[in-house]
């Protein structure tokens, strides 16, 4: 994790566990197409808050025309920082939360250090979540304002999921991610 540099984490080892555990009543866990348990955002939880999702491809998520708008909409919403978390299932079901200075820098920190695995930042009001599946995909979740707000506008709708989805295929085959696209259907914005 050495492109965290000098981030803090999110109080006591107590104060962090707590933490972990409200984001994780917004998980549920699945089998990946691989075999091995994940962790997706539950579909009880966002029709519980009426949210809306967007998929990504995660390999921009550190990128400034990425990370700009993120940060502006966390701090319209009055977010001076958000929490960052490990969300993998197994033996890193409790680790460290990370203070995230809603600041271009350590937002892209956070998302470049954390690629390979199963990841959240979210708001300590759990008001949004972005959920990353080991570097192949994100999930913007919140009201459809933020997440609009949140992402570049080529990022939102059908035509930008078709794209992350046609990249993840190339890279893992035919109908690698019909399972997480049938999961998410009912939320996903369509323009």
């Amino acid at each position: 994790m050495e492109p965290l540099g000098p981030m803090p984490r999110a109080g006591t080892p107590e104060q962090q566990i707590a933490l972990q555990n409200g984001a994780w009543t917004m998980l549920e866990l699945y089998e990946t197409p691989a075999g091995r348990q994940g962790t997706r955002l539950s579909n009880a939880w966002l029709g519980q808050k009426a949210w809306r999702v967007q998929i990504v491809g995660h390999y921009h998520m550190w990128e400034e025309k990425w990370v700009a708008p993120l940060v502006a909409a966390t701090r319209r919403r009055g977010h001076d920082f958000l929490l960052g978390t490990t969300v993998q299932p197994g033996f890193l079901r409790v680790s460290a939360v990370w203070r995230v200075s809603a600041d271009p820098d350590p937002t892209s920190r956070f998302f470049e250090a954390h690629y390979a695995g199963f990841h959240m930042l979210f708001p300590e009001d759990l008001s949004f979540a972005i959920h990353a599946n080991e570097g192949d995909y994100a999930v913007y979740a919140g009201p459809e304002d933020f997440i609009r707000a949140a992402l570049p506008p080529e990022a939102i709708g059908a035509a930008a999921t078709a794209d992350v989805v046609e990249g993840i295929e190339e890279e893992h085959g035919e109908g690698a991610i019909d399972g997480i696209l049938a999961h998410y259907a009912p939320f996903m914005l369509d323009r």
